[in-house]
């Protein structure tokens, strides 16, 4: 299949990260034998976007807030709605909408979600998406598959505890619960604990970050409170490449992966427990 992939395509320097959620899925797509032609949402205007998509099979598309508002709106759903009634269209994406009060506007302003078909890892609004007609399904997050191989343990690395992700958590909705973790975590642990990224330095990605998982013991993991079927990427990351992850026991996440299959939990905040269960593996 000849699919176009509309998105960012090249590597997001401003924040030090090497690669995209478009190049991995790029990536796999081909691995699978689909031809994908990439267009990129940053410089490319909907006439040149849909003339390119009509050379094709199908549309994916996944969006970055502040790219796609570089275009006129109107002409992204006059597009879409012209796609539509010509081949498959989906937008494909790992970020969470419902319950966000800067981004749950962007269902109903951006053209992404007029795609026949649109897939998050957000699976606890069903009737919230079909309420607004879009046609969701729950995509649970993934890892890229040529990366799921062991790390190699380094010296500067080690550490028995880390948190890998964003200290200073951009959703006010969440942050609260990020601080009390990291804080929690800190008093328990001490100098037995790293955070990753380190201060002005990029976060480890691809193969460095098996590497890293290899070189810890236990990866420390938060979820959103009171959520349902919806968890970050990094559980199946840590868990994909080779580490040990503690997490909350998120519903549905069990069901994928159980208790013991490279991840313990505890219950959904009660970061005090989570303490208990990473010390327990550690000592294992």
């Amino acid at each position: 299949m000849r699919i176009a992939y509309l998105g960012t395509h090249e590597p997001m320097t401003a924040r030090g990260t090497p690669w995209t959620t478009e190049t991995a899925w790029a990536a796999s797509l081909v691995l699978l034998g689909h031809e994908v032609i990439r267009v990129d949402e940053k410089t490319t205007p909907w006439a040149t976007r849909v003339s390119i998509t009509l050379g094709c099979d199908m549309l994916l598309w996944t969006s970055t807030w502040g790219y796609n508002e570089l275009w006129p709106q109107q002409e992204g759903f006059d597009a879409i709605d012209f796609l539509n009634e010509r081949m498959p269209t989906a937008a494909l994406h790992l970020d969470r909408w419902w319950g966000l009060s800067n981004r749950e506007h962007q269902i109903h302003d951006s053209p992404m979600f007029r795609c026949q078909h649109v897939f998050t890892p957000d699976g606890d609004h069903d009737g919230d998406w079909r309420k607004v007609h879009v046609n969701h399904h729950w995509l649970p997050a993934g890892v890229y598959g040529p990366e799921c191989v062991p790390g190699v343990p380094r010296d500067e690395w080690r550490s028995d505890v880390a948190f890998v992700g964003n200290i200073n958590y951009g959703h006010r909705e969440h942050a609260a619960d990020r601080s009390a973790m990291l804080d929690t975590l800190s008093e328990a642990f001490g100098d037995r604990m790293a955070l990753w990224p380190r201060p002005s330095e990029p976060a480890p990605f691809g193969l460095d970050y098996n590497d890293l998982l290899a070189s810890v013991k236990v990866v420390a993991a938060d979820s959103w409170a009171g959520s349902n079927r919806y968890w970050s990427n990094r559980v199946f990351e840590v868990v994909g490449r080779g580490g040990f992850c503690v997490h909350p026991d998120v519903d549905g996440l069990i069901d994928l992966l159980p208790e013991g299959s490279g991840v313990a939990y505890f219950p959904a905040g009660d970061w005090q427990t989570m303490c208990e269960v990473i010390e327990e593996w550690v000592l294992s």
